[in-house]
């Protein structure tokens, strides 16, 4: 019968082979694509490859935050494999990207504003269209919600 020393450790290394550890570590985001970053670390080897996304594939529902260039990132590495990292967190944020059932949040509010821009007001004149004062508040804003949004 094995003493209590040694099924214990059998126990902890049956344990350790099963387990996916997570290595989490931080630096700075550069050459930052729709999917991908490089993290330069300090003392260390850049990290390139580094997903945006848990998941590499195109899904139908996402959310992707880009990282400003040369903010600073969290990774989170699984399994000690450096080709499995992903951003975990950012410090600051240049725009990021929402999609619910493979619909763009930016596309819908840009169909939205153009619906609105091109709307025909009835009235007791007659068919009136928008102000082009209106118009011009509706691009600004429509601008401004592409410098947030992908």
């Amino acid at each position: 019968m094995p003493d209590v020393e040694e099924l214990f450790s059998r126990v902890m290394k049956k344990q350790i082979q099963s387990s996916r550890f997570i290595q989490v570590v931080s630096g700075i985001a550069t050459d930052i694509t729709e999917a991908t970053c490089t993290v330069q670390r300090e003392g260390s080897p850049d990290l390139t490859g580094v997903r945006l996304n848990a998941i590499d594939d195109e899904i139908e529902d996402q959310v992707t935050i880009y990282p400003k260039d040369k903010s600073h990132v969290v990774v989170g590495i699984m399994d000690g494999l450096k080709t499995e990292a992903v951003v975990l967190k950012c410090s600051e944020v240049e725009n990021m990207r929402i999609k619910c059932g493979g619909v763009s949040f930016i596309d819908v509010l840009s169909s939205f504003i153009t619906e609105v821009k091109n709307a025909i007001i009835n009235t007791p004149a007659g068919a009136g269209t928008v102000s082009p004062a209106t118009i011009q508040k509706l691009t600004a804003v429509e601008e401004d919600f592409k410098k947030i949004f992908k």
